[in-house]
């Protein structure tokens, strides 16, 4: 029986499955690979067994396959005339191709199984199957099935007595005896002493080898309906993931307007390979995996070729193109689809000139047709559609599919003359690579030229070609509009047509803008009529408080930054140096001569160079590999240089000489080599131990680098001390959740579980102090932000809470609904009522009581209280929560992490996406220390937006508002090295935006648009020259309504120049008489203009939406 051993996950291998250690009496540990969910049973010991069984009519049918492509291709190239041929696999080795010819045959063969170190031997009657172990066992049982095949399997066990040599020379006899060619699979290279005693006896047998890669190719090219069962599910989970992970993805961030690496995307595809219930999927993630990283390509840099790969640029809205493929049981599958952000009309033509092309291909794959003749008929057909297009085809129009990714046997190109059999899998993928754009499109798209690609995996049957992969690829499906350049192209073509009916004396009224644009222009007017009357806005306020605001946080930034300049720091950290030895004096007494050597007590690697020893600190390696080749153990060392790629783990010490030293001779790498391997393997291993052993002290000195020393906490003697009981805490002093009481004592308070685990905190090392009541929250709660960080386990924290819980769990059995009058729910409601008051109650006495102690020692504690009124919902983190202002801080405490912003450590607050059309915005604080990074809250809803920005004015924090995300790690860089940044003049005199007022020019285009449009709408009083030229100067829409405005206005004063303006009731009148004059005369429009009414009124709906 095969136990459970262990189960490891390995990426490189064909599938995510399950490893099965052997516990016999083998000094090679024995691997099987299981394709599908194991079958566990349980023995005699009660321990979970693992019993994979080989299906023996399975096995005979695949065979008797294998033998026929073998005779009847022999003589060609690929199977080059041989007699036998041999399949040979070495040891287990992670970083193995998923694709090996001799894995893929064992797969065919076994059913989803691989084994390690067996010989396969394939003579002209039977079969030589040479392993050990439980794979001998399972091979056993389909040996019934020699009595009705007409080619016979035999066994050999591994016999370690003679070193296998009594069953070598058997097989060397019968593989002369076959004939002298032999067929191997020479482009492999399989590990280990099984394999080398074998390959070593060939070559002293004097017989001819040959590569048969390309025979075993053939032979696996038609598949059996199971295979292609297997196939159509592969298929349909890439279709799966392709719509419902990478559309929706791909969506979601163009909707929102994210920037996400295209290296990012693939990767959360590959997530769902591991766990499809991401998507809705329940199937087996042992059975799947990806065939290759998806590929997600965009900004004008595309490669169509299967071996591309993602890149770590942010994904472009332009031209998209994504492949991804999946494997189910190993039969592999492909998808790959185009998509077009706001595409010109030369796109399309080219997407549907593929879109024919690929459909036609993939019709043409019939049985009984020459593959050449497919490509010739698909290349004449995009010929004579566009010649142009066809020079920037793709080599191959695709290759088969199945158990192998790409069978290079059935490429799709020209000079394949290979006939199409039934049950052949393709993956039809080809496209236009590097199409040219128009010089107008390359300054819209910002790019020279773009891609269009598609493919799909279709299976011939005995009536048709099917698709197996179901993804869209009509245009309508893969193109997206989001730009509103043509709308605007539209507007300009109708205000000219408004311009043409005005100068043949027509009084068309302007019925394009929408009612929200008119209560704009109304609020507009009254903004004007409230300055004619002396008053001040709001908003006017604001920004006249916010530019005296800003006036004076310049000079209190200038003169904080020339304090900091005069200060001289004395307070620097030494940097460490690397010695291992001060002489070879302190070389260790037992240091042998010629060997390798490990002194942990020094951290240092003694290494023989021409007999010589000579020491390196540990510091200075970068990795250690180990391998065994020839008998040989071989011992890699290599070591940090400057040049090349550092790893995240090299040591700060390190780090320093590379970057002072770049021009001095560094040893970047020595090998070893000894036939006794026990030393190698020794000091390979306490490579590995030491370098473990200084990370992780490293790690902990740098954990521990900012850390304060604190004063003991003072005990107080009075009984009466305030006490909290009965509480949680946050973080977990055990890793669990704990409970326990929080005692106030003379200098401090203590916290202490109930396993009597003690965590003290220090009122002097108290920066804020926040009481939040259970009032419409979960939790009642105590929050202490600290100054200095403290430890709590292995970890630093800088924020502990200590709450209790306020939700009684009730449940009805009945699951009937609830009465509003039921008593039972009404007297649930009540103690739930009075525990909440209670607990606030408890917890508010005790944070007097907390802050009276504390105020009595000279440590004063005050708590804040949360304004969960002036709360808004932001992104801080992952999880949308609720930001509630105190006095002191923005804090969402409710849920971890904490998010606590100390308002007077804030130096400015940029709005970012303030957009008209936006339903949400970016909140970025930027701290008077440059050196902490800006902190974003992300998707706050635009309706707050004002009520922030009040709250910021009331606390004199300045703010500018934008309409893109900008780059805060370069943007503070950049301010870091300039030192003028808070005067209004750079070092030559000239002008500029002095300290955060850059900020503001970063929507200047759109403000001078909007100051054009005030100065058209604006209210006026009529004039006469103002009346006779209305009709030639109203060149915008604008000024339309403000015509009818003034028409109306007119209408009720005496003309007399000196008399008072009209007051603001009056022009509320007017404004409504307008109203109703715009609706009595669109309702007296005749049909022609209604629709014209409708046709625009609908369009601007539409683009407001």
């Amino acid at each position: 029986m095969l136990s459970l051993h262990h189960c490891q996950l390995l990426g490189t291998w064909p599938s995510n499955s399950l490893w099965i250690e052997s516990q016999i009496n083998e000094p090679q540990a024995f691997y099987a690979k299981v394709w599908y969910k194991p079958v566990f049973q349980i023995a005699e010991n009660g321990k979970e067994n693992v019993l994979p069984s080989l299906d023996e009519k399975h096995f005979f049918r695949r065979l008797g396959n294998l033998y026929r492509s073998w005779k009847e291709h022999r003589n060609t190239n690929g199977w080059n005339a041989v007699d036998s041929f041999c399949i040979l696999t070495g040891r287990a080795q992670p970083e193995d191709s998923g694709y090996r010819k001799s894995a893929i045959v064992q797969i065919y063969l076994l059913g989803y199984l691989e084994f390690p170190e067996t010989l396969m031997i394939f003579l002209p009657k039977k079969v030589i199957v040479m392993t050990g172990g439980k794979k001998y066992t399972m091979l056993e049982s389909v040996l019934g099935g020699n009595e009705t095949s007409e080619i016979k399997l035999e066994l050999f066990k591994r016999n370690r007595k003679d070193n296998k040599a009594e069953n070598y020379q058997q097989i060397i006899n019968a593989l002369k005896d076959a004939g002298s060619k032999v067929g191997l699979l020479k482009k492999e290279d399989p590990k280990g002493e099984f394999v080398t005693s074998f390959l070593s006896l060939m070559e002293q047998s004097n017989l001819e080898t040959f590569d048969i890669s390309r025979g075993i190719e053939l032979a696996l090219t038609t598949k059996e309906p199971d295979e292609l069962e297997n196939i159509r599910w592969a298929s349909a989970l890439s279709s799966k993931i392709y719509k419902l992970k990478f559309m929706e993805d791909m969506e979601l961030i163009i909707d929102e307007e994210k920037t996400v690496s295209q290296e990012k995307m693939a990767n959360d595809i590959e997530d769902v390979f591991e766990d499809p219930t991401k998507i809705k999927v329940s199937i087996d993630p042992v059975d799947i995996e990806s065939c290759y990283p998806p590929i997600i390509q965009s900004g004008g840099k595309y490669d169509l070729r299967p071996s591309a790969m993602s890149t770590s640029d942010p994904l472009k809205y332009d031209v998209i193109i994504c492949s991804l493929g999946a494997r189910y049981k190993g039969y592999c599958s492909n998808v790959g689809r185009t998509f077009f952000i706001d595409p010109s009309s030369s796109m399309e033509k080219s997407y549907e000139l593929l879109r024919e092309a690929h459909d036609m291909c993939a019709r043409e794959l019939r049985p009984g047709v020459i593959i050449s003749k497919v490509i010739d008929k698909v290349r004449r057909f995009i010929q004579n559609r566009n010649s142009a297009l066809c020079s920037r085809l793709t080599k191959n129009l695709g290759f088969g599919i199945g158990l192998e990714f790409r069978e290079s046997c059935n490429l799709l190109n020209s000079k394949n003359t290979a006939t199409i059999k039934e049950g052949m899998a393709f993956n039809v993928a080809f496209g236009f690579q590097d199409i040219p754009l128009s010089e107008s499109q390359r300054k819209r798209k910002k790019m020279d030229s773009y891609s269009v690609y598609l493919a799909d995996t279709v299976v011939v049957l005995k009536e048709e070609t099917k698709f197996f992969t179901k993804v869209s690829k009509a245009w309508n499906k893969v193109r997206y509009d989001i730009d509103e350049a043509t709308d605007k192209e539209d507007e300009d073509k109708t205000r000219k047509k408004k311009k043409e009916k005005r100068k043949d004396g027509s009084s068309t009224i302007d019925t394009g803008i929408s009612g929200t644009r008119n209560q704009i222009l109304q609020s507009r007017l009254r903004d004007q009529q409230r300055q004619l009357e002396g008053k001040e806005t709001e908003q006017e306020k604001r920004e006249r408080h916010q530019a005296e605001l800003m006036r004076r946080k310049r000079e209190e930034a200038m003169r904080r930054l020339e304090e900091m300049n005069n200060q001289t720091p004395d307070d620097r950290k030494r940097e460490k140096t690397i010695m291992a030895y001060p002489s070879p004096a302190h070389y260790p007494s037992d240091l042998k001569d010629r060997q390798v050597m490990v002194d942990m007590r020094a951290e240092a690697v003694i290494l023989p160079i021409n007999g010589v020893p000579v020491p390196f600190h540990i510091s200075t390696i970068k990795n250690v590999s180990k391998s065994e080749e020839d008998k040989a153990t071989y011992l890699r060392i290599n070591f940090y240089v400057p040049g090349t790629s550092l790893s995240r783990d090299l040591l700060p010490a390190m780090q320093n000489i590379i970057t002072n030293f770049p021009t001095k001779m560094f040893i970047k790498e020595l090998g070893f080599r000894s036939m006794d391997a026990h030393n190698l393997n020794n000091q390979f291993r306490l490579i590995k131990e030491l370098q473990k052993r200084v990370k992780q002290r490293e790690q902990q000195e740098q954990e521990e680098s900012d850390l304060v020393t604190q004063e003991d906490l003072v005990l107080s003697r009075d009984r009466r001390v305030p006490r909290l009981i009965d509480l949680s805490a946050r973080p977990h002093v055990t890793g669990r959740k704990t409970h326990g009481t929080l005692e106030a004592h003379t200098n401090g308070l203590r916290f202490t579980t109930n396993k009597n685990q003690k965590l003290d905190i220090l009122y002097a090392n108290i920066k804020h102090a926040i009481f939040q009541p259970c009032d419409k929250e979960l939790v009642v709660l105590i929050h202490f932000h600290l100054k200095n960080h403290i430890m709590i386990g292995k970890k630093k924290q800088n924020d502990v809470q200590f709450y209790t819980e306020v939700i009684e769990g009730s449940q009805t059995l009945d699951n009937r609904r609830r009465s509003m009058y039921d008593p039972d729910e009404l007297d649930e409601e009540n103690r739930e009522r009075a525990l909440r008051e209670k607990l606030n109650t408890t917890f508010k006495e005790f944070c007097h009581k907390l802050e009276s102690v504390s105020e009595r020692y000279g440590k004063s504690v005050v708590f804040d209280i949360p304004y969960r009124e002036l709360g808004f919902m932001g992104t801080p983190f992952k999880e949308m929560v609720l930001l509630q202002p105190t006095v002191h801080c923005l804090v969402s405490l409710t849920e971890m992490p904490f998010f606590i912003i100390s308002l007077d450590e804030v130096e400015h607050v940029h709005f970012e996406r303030v957009m008209f059309s936006s339903k949400n915005f970016d909140v970025v604080f930027i701290f008077k220390n440059f050196g902490v990074a800006p902190i974003r809250i992300s998707a706050v809803s635009t309706s707050e937006l004002e009520r922030i920005k009040e709250w910021l004015d009331d606390i004199d924090i300045c703010f500018t508002s934008g309409t893109a995300n900008l780059n805060w790690k370069s943007i503070m860089a950049t301010i870091k090295a300039d030192n003028r940044f808070y005067l209004d003049t750079d070092e030559d005199g000239v002008p500029k935006p002095a300290g955060w007022e850059f900020l503001k020019m970063e929507g200047s285009d759109d403000d001078d648009d909007d100051d054009e449009e005030d100065n058209d709408s604006n209210y006026s009083q009529p004039s006469e020259d103002v009346e006779e030229s209305g009709s030639e100067s109203s060149d915008s829409d604008e000024s339309d309504w403000a015509s009818i405005v003034d028409e109306d206005s007119s209408s009720g004063q005496s003309g007399d120049d000196d008399e008072e303006a009209p007051t603001w009731d009056d022009l509320e009148r007017e404004a409504k008489a307008a109203d109703k004059f715009r609706d009595k005369r669109l309702r007296g429009d005749d049909d022609e203009n209604d629709d014209e009414m409708d046709a625009k009124k609908k369009k601007k709906i539409s683009r407001n939406r």
